[in-house]
């Protein structure tokens, strides 16, 4: 009768619209009730309700309880509803068992915020959706604009936000609210999903949050996760999600399938949206998702602070189905001593990371480990450890087999352990920086401290889940050796690579870089082909890179200081094993001045143990070159144990005389193809001079048309061309093979003749002219061998004065300066550029007699000395130091002519000249030291034929031919031709 009075009460007072306060409410199946504003329930439980509708109108309406808030017992269709507008705060004050809202079992409760209503709850436990078959379960929806707060708190043991048990689901529309908040106790969860002994035939627990919407989650005790679901669960949050926790062991996310195909989390803000996680004290993991969970991030944030704690965490152990976590564009970070970014263990985890970001700092904080037979993916993802042994990836095992991939992104800390098991590592297009090694493998429980794990069984406040025990899943037995492969495609690997011993790794590089900046160890090597560049020594020390066998046909850069025998190097190292394939040896020159090797040169390939080489394992990628010196690779040496080695030496070892082995032949310097070219620049610049000199017959015609009485200044020009083959002795044996070709034109300007007979003639000329041709020399170890071009451009300018005693005798001096420009360049392209000047003098007399009034005999001789001065220049290897020089020579020559008494016919001649170049040696300096000298002094022969005729009285054309040959051995061939003109007024 109290009861029905009171709901007359309460439809009387909602008619007149004055506050009621209400000692409890019952309702009973079939009644419909409203409170409205302003309106007060109070009760040890403040309302019980059974298959009866529950209105929360407009404006503030409270409610009070010491025990239970809203109590939906048993029955079908019980409907709590929060109208558009309401604004109901509801508290109930029990420390340790008070409830806001609990439903029975089978209640099949409906809890609606309408649009714009806010539910705000204050108790030990907020909402408890309690179990219920799987025909009558019970729900929560929060519409758009509704906001439902809960601040769960108490002395109890387990204050809890929303729990919903087996079949019961929460929807949060877009533009609702869902803020959810425990304090003090312990396993105080905000958010609970739960597995129910009473119907185990359960279907999921549901929660979801649409897209827009909102979901705030914080609880501050021990054990008390944000979110926690235990059995059949799944969780949808695609709208605005924040989560934080500041207790030991309080996860963002705790998901543990128990009983039943699965459980599922779903993370992922839409557009504009957000979800961000953050734990705060030791072991409090971002997520931890245990035995065929299921979880999946985009978007998202993760970060932990604190101890051991880990931002996700993946496990499964003996026995179970798989655990699955996925993050996509998601930023993981985490701050204390073993707090990993990522820990995939057990059986069968597996972990995919797509783009995103894993950031770790503090000692032992790994951002990736995969322990136990686990699986781990990243593609386009940032992972990055910092701290004391922190590693970016980490492979942790005894006996069984992991593997991690990884895709585009960047591992940067110590980057690779793998310790224990056997492990594989897959990189594709990813960048590796080690800050000491990019991978170093080890037994077990060398490199990390990973603590066994206990996996929480039941809670004191799960009176009907399952009586599970906690699981104690150990890390691994220590002091296991590991067997790791590494294949690494289109990868860039900065570090060291260190193998302990008793250890094992297999690393094939495909289309990759490896910086090398320390000492390494691999048990086997497949470089195909990819590059490993060791970083220049630090202080002196050169590294190795030691391992058993290697193949392939990548390029190892190698550091060497390029000198004489046993220069430090670089070196790789055969351990044991066999180095096969066809590999290229690049070699960096650490500041050597080159230097001629005497023995076995500079050791760069070094075979230990029985190790073997294949005769085309390694060659040189590039010439090696310092100075004057061609380095060359070789394999083996002079001694038994050296056969399997390589070497590079400057020089070719002689065979060794098996009658007397103790005294070898002297070695064989191999000199490199830019040097012949380069050193006989000077004198090919020289032999460009002479020719525009010549002799004065070759020059000017004859003495008989300057003696042409009615003729007196004249203007001449004349080319020249000339076919040269000549060698020279010295170090590198230069031969020039080539033409020059030289266009000159002169005048005179001032004449005079004496009364006593003679006559004077004083002029200037200028000059063009070059050499043009091929060079071969005494390089690499050859002699003769073809080297490349050389080019000599000279321009001249000059004064002559010639006197002249009619038919009798002529004295021709001349004073000649000259500018030179050019190029060397060896057939292997490397070019050196040539510019310099010099001056030529020459003096030459000659004296006729007349055996017939026509025919006339001159004896002449010349001398001619010539400097020419080359500025130091360069190439690609060295400097090219020229230290300038004179050179004299002298001639004497016999003309034979005819018509010598008849200047206005054709007159022909012959003439045989000796020609000495007085002993001249010059050298050339390549690099800081080395010096390539050459001697020029030779003695030649040549023979003439010309003619000199005039074509009018005022013009004279002159021609000859002839050809030039050694007479000491210096292999000289020289082919003449000259032809000139003389036009007097």
């Amino acid at each position: 009768m109290l009861r029905h009075l009171g709901w007359l009460a309460a439809a009387c007072c909602a008619a007149s619209a004055y506050a009621a306060d209400y000692p409890g409410l019952t309702l009973n199946p079939g009644d419909d009730f409203t409170l409205q504003g302003n309106d007060t329930v109070n009760g040890a439980t403040a309302v019980r309700m059974s298959s009866a509708t529950l209105n929360f109108g407009a404006g503030p309406i409270t409610v009070n309880a010491t025990g239970t808030g809203i109590f939906a017992t048993n029955g079908a269709g019980a409907l709590i509803n929060f109208l558009p507008s309401s604004v109901v705060t509801l508290n109930v004050t029990s420390p340790t068992a008070g409830v806001g809202i609990l439903t029975s079992s089978s209640s099949n409760t409906a809890i609606d915020l309408q649009a714009d209503s806010s539910l705000t709850i204050n108790a030990y436990q907020g909402i408890n959706l309690a179990h219920t078959p799987r025909a009558a379960p019970n729900r929560l929806s929060i519409g758009d604009g509704a906001t439902l707060r809960v601040n769960a708190s108490g002395t109890g043991m387990a204050p809890k936000g929303l729990l919903i048990n087996n079949n019961n689901s929460v929807v949060v529309a877009s533009g609702g609210t869902l803020g959810l908040g425990t304090s003090g106790g312990r396993y105080a969860r905000a958010l609970e999903l739960s597995i129910s002994l009473t119907y185990p035939d359960a279907a999921a627990d549901k929660f979801t949050a649409a897209p827009g919407s909102n979901l705030n989650l914080s609880t501050t005790g021990q054990d008390s996760d944000a979110f926690y679901m235990l059995g059949v669960g799944e969780a949808l949050m695609q709208g605005n999600t924040d989560i934080h926790t500041t207790g030991a062991n309080s996860t963002g996310f705790y998901l543990y399938r128990y009983g039943a195909p699965t459980s599922h989390l779903l993370v992922a803000p839409h557009a504009g949206g957000h979800a961000t996680i953050l734990t705060e004290g030791q072991g409090s993991h971002g997520l931890w998702a245990i035995n065929g969970s299921q979880a999946e991030f985009a978007n998202a944030s993760l970060q932990t602070r604190g101890d051991e704690a880990t931002g996700l965490y993946a496990l499964t152990t003996i026995g179970e189905t798989a655990t699955q976590v996925r993050a996509a564009d998601t930023a993981i970070a985490t701050a204390g001593a073993q707090s990993y970014g990522v820990l995939a263990q057990g059986y069968g985890t597996d972990v995919a990371l797509t783009r995103g970001t894993v950031a770790t700092s503090g000692a032992q904080a790994h951002a990736v480990v995969v322990a136990g037979e686990s699986r781990f993916s990243a593609d386009g993802t940032a992972i990055q450890a910092q701290g004391d042994g922190a590693m970016a990836l980490l492979m942790s095992s005894d006996r069984d087999a992991q593997t991690a991939t990884v895709s585009g992104g960047s591992l940067r800390g110590s980057a690779i352990g793998i310790e224990g098991g056997t492990a594989r590592v897959e990189l594709d297009g990813t960048t590796v920086d080690g800050a000491t090694n990019w991978l170093h493998v080890a037994d077990s429980g060398a490199l990390a401290v990973l603590r066994d794990v206990t996996v929480p069984g039941r809670d004191p406040s799960q009176t009907d889940a399952p009586a599970f025990p906690a699981i104690l899943h150990g890390t691994r037995a220590a002091s296991i050796a590991a067997t790791a492969t590494v294949v690494a495609r289109n990868a860039d690997l900065t570090g060291a690579a260190i193998t302990e011993p008793g250890n094992t790794s297999h690393v094939t590089l495909i289309d990759t870089t490896w910086h090398m900046t320390g000492s390494s160890t691999i048990t086997n090597l497949v470089n195909d082909p990819s590059l490993i560049d060791f970083a220049a020594p630090q202080g002196g020390a050169y590294k190795t890179l030691t391992v058993g066998n290697y193949s392939g046909d990548g390029t190892i850069a190698l550091n060497t200081y390029l000198g004489a025998d046993d220069s430090p190097s670089d070196k790789l190292v055969i351990d044991g094993g066999t180095a096969s394939g066809s590999s290229k040896l690049r070699i960096k020159n650490t500041g050597g001045p080159g230097a001629a090797t005497q023995a076995q040169g500079i050791l760069v390939v070094d075979t230990r143990n029985g190790g073997t080489t294949t005769a085309t394992a390694f060659s040189l990628s590039e010439p090696v070159v310092v100075g004057a010196y061609d380095y060359q690779l070789y394999r083996g040496a002079q001694t038994p144990e050296q056969e399997q080695n390589w070497y590079l030496r400057s020089a070719i070892l002689p065979p060794v005389d098996p009658t007397n082995p103790d005294q070898p032949g002297e070695p064989i310097p191999t000199y490199r193809p830019e040097t012949p070219g380069a050193v006989m620049a000077p004198e090919v610049a020289r032999q460009v001079g002479a020719r525009m000199l010549d002799t004065f017959h070759d020059r000017m015609g004859d003495q008989y048309a300057l003696l042409n009485s009615a003729q007196r200044k004249a203007g001449w020009g004349r080319v020249i061309g000339q076919r040269l083959t000549q060698r020279w002795d010295g170090d590198v044996e230069p031969r020039f093979k080539g033409n020059i070709w030289i266009a000159q034109a002169g005048a005179d300007m001032l004449e005079r003749d004496r009364d006593d007979g003679l006559s004077d003639r004083l002029g200037l000329f200028g000059a063009y002219g070059q050499a043009d041709g091929r060079v071969d020399g005494f390089v690499q170890g050859e002699h003769g061998k073809q080297a490349g071009k050389l080019r000599v451009e000279a321009y001249g300018l000059g004064l002559y004065w010639t006197r002249l005693k009619h038919t009798n005798w002529y004295w021709d001096n001349v004073l000649m300066g000259n500018y030179y420009t050019g190029r060397s360049r060896s057939d292997r392209g490397v070019a050196a550029s040539l510019e310099g000047w010099g001056f030529t003098a020459s003096s030459e007399a000659g004296y006729s007699f007349f055996p017939r009034h026509d025919i006339m005999l001159q004896p002449q001789a010349q001398l001619v000395y010539q400097y020419t001065s080359l500025d130091n220049t360069h190439d690609a290897y060295s400097t090219i130091r020229y230290h300038g020089g004179g050179a004299l020579t002298g001639r004497i020559g016999l003309l034979l002519q005819g018509n010598a008494d008849q200047p206005e016919r054709i007159r022909p001649y012959a003439r045989i000249n000796l020609w000495h170049r007085f002993s001249h040696g010059e050298s050339v300096s390549f690099g800081p030291s080395d010096s390539i000298r050459t001697e020029y002094g030779s003695t030649s022969m040549d023979l003439r034929i010309g003619l000199a005729t005039p074509l009018n009285r005022q013009t004279e054309l002159y021609a000859s031919a002839g050809y030039g040959f050694d007479l000491d051995g210096n292999q000289r061939q020289a082919y003449y031709g000259n032809i000139g003109v003389r036009y007097s007024w």
